[in-house]
C-alpha cells in the first residue's frame, strides 16, 4: 500500500468513475484499475463495486475511503508542520494569467523572491481556455482567469477561489461620440470597428450580438495593441472591467473611457484563481495567494476611494 493508492481510492469514490478518476489523476485507466486491484488483493477485500454505471464503494470500501481521506489530510498537516519549523521557503511557483493582473502578480513574485531567494518562479500570459488546460495537465500550479458557475460545475477536480466580481465593458476614445453615453446598448455597436482580446468568454459574450452588423476589426493577444487602437481612436474595445483597473498598459492611459453595457448585456463574471485539487498547494503558493487576496482588496479600496474623490470633484464643479 502507498499514498498514491489512497489518493486513487478517494478520487474514484468522489467521481464514481474509474475513467473520470484516471483523467483527473493524469494516469492511464489500465494503470489506475491495476493499482486498485493490487490494493484489494493486498487487503483481501473488495473496495469498489464495478458496473457499467460506474464504481461505487462497497460497505467496507466506504469506511476505508473515509480513513484514506483522514490519512491524506493528516499527511498534509504533517507537511505543513514540518515546513513551519524553518523560515526558509523552497520550491517552485508556476503561474498562468489572463493579461489584466499581470503587473500585480509580477510585483508580488518579485517581493517574495527578495524574501525567499531559494524559490523558483515562472509566469506566463494566455487566454482562459489555455490556462485551464495547462492547470489540468499539471504544467501550471495556479491559473488566474475569469470564470462562471459553468466552469465550476464542469471541472469538478479544480478548486476555484473568487477574488472579484466583474462585468463586460466597452472602452472608447474620449473623442468618440460613444464617450458621451452613460450606458452602451447593442444598437450603438452597429458599424463600430471593434478590437477584441482573444478569449473564450469574450468571444462567447459577443455571440449575443450576432444578429447585428457589427464590425470586428481584429482579435489579438497583445494588450498594447488594444491600447494603441483605443488611444488613436481606431476602434473600440469590449472586454472585462478589471483589465482596465489592473493592467498597466490599459489602466494608466487617460485617452479613453470605460462604459458599462445596458441591460440585458450587463453580464457579470468572477475573477479569481484556481488550482488542481489533486495536486494541492505548496507552502510558497499558499503564501503567494494569501498576499494576492490582500493586494486585490487594497487595490479595490484605493479604486473606490479614487472614484469617490473624482465624483466629489465633479459635483463641486456643477
Amino acid at each position: 500500500m502507498n499514498i498514491e493508492q489512497l489518493k486513487y481510492m478517494v478520487e474514484i469514490a468522489r467521481t464514481g468513475s474509474l475513467k473520470e478518476a484516471a483523467e483527473n489523476l493524469h494516469i492511464t485507466l489500465p494503470a489506475l484499475s491495476q493499482s486498485i486491484k493490487n490494493l484489494e488483493k493486498e487487503l483481501n477485500i473488495s473496495i469498489f463495486h464495478r458496473s457499467r454505471r460506474g464504481s461505487v464503494p462497497t460497505e467496507e470500501g466506504h469506511k476505508l475511503v473515509e480513513k484514506a481521506n483522514s490519512v491524506l489530510q493528516k499527511l498534509q498537516e504533517f507537511m505543513e508542520e514540518a515546513e513551519a519549523y524553518t523560515n526558509t521557503m523552497n520550491g517552485e511557483m508556476k503561474i498562468a494569467t489572463y493579461p489584466g493582473p499581470m503587473e500585480i502578480l509580477v510585483d508580488l513574485i518579485s517581493d517574495i523572491k527578495r524574501e525567499y531567494p531559494n524559490i523558483k518562479a515562472s509566469i506566463y500570459e494566455n487566454s482562459t481556455e489555455h490556462i485551464i488546460e495547462k492547470v489540468l495537465e499539471g504544467e501550471v500550479d495556479v491559473g488566474f482567469i475569469t470564470y462562471t458557475e459553468k466552469e465550476e460545475k464542469k471541472y469538478r477536480n479544480l478548486v476555484f477561489k473568487k477574488l472579484l466580481d466583474g462585468h463586460m465593458v466597452v472602452a472608447v476614445n474620449k473623442n468618440s461620440p460613444l464617450a458621451q453615453n452613460k450606458l452602451i446598448t447593442a444598437e450603438m455597436l452597429i458599424d463600430q470597428p471593434i478590437v477584441l482580446y482573444n478569449d473564450v468568454y469574450i468571444n462567447e459574450f459577443m455571440k449575443g450580438f450576432s444578429s447585428l452588423p457589427f464590425d470586428i476589426l481584429f482579435t489579438t493577444n497583445n494588450v498594447d495593441t488594444i491600447r494603441h487602437t483605443l488611444e488613436n481612436n481606431t476602434a473600440i474595445n469590449i472586454g472585462f472591467d478589471y483589465a482596465f483597473k489592473t493592467d498597466a498598459g490599459l489602466s494608466r492611459s487617460d485617452k479613453y473611457v470605460v462604459i458599462n453595457f445596458a441591460s440585458p448585456h450587463y453580464k457579470t463574471y468572477s475573477f479569481g484563481y484556481f488550482y488542481n485539487a489533486n495536486n494541492g498547494l505548496s507552502r510558497i503558493l499558499r503564501e503567494f495567494l494569501k498576499r494576492i487576496h490582500i493586494t486585490i482588496i487594497d487595490n479595490e479600496e484605493e479604486a473606490e476611494t479614487a472614484k469617490g474623490q473624482k465624483l466629489s470633484y465633479r459635483n463641486s464643479k456643477l
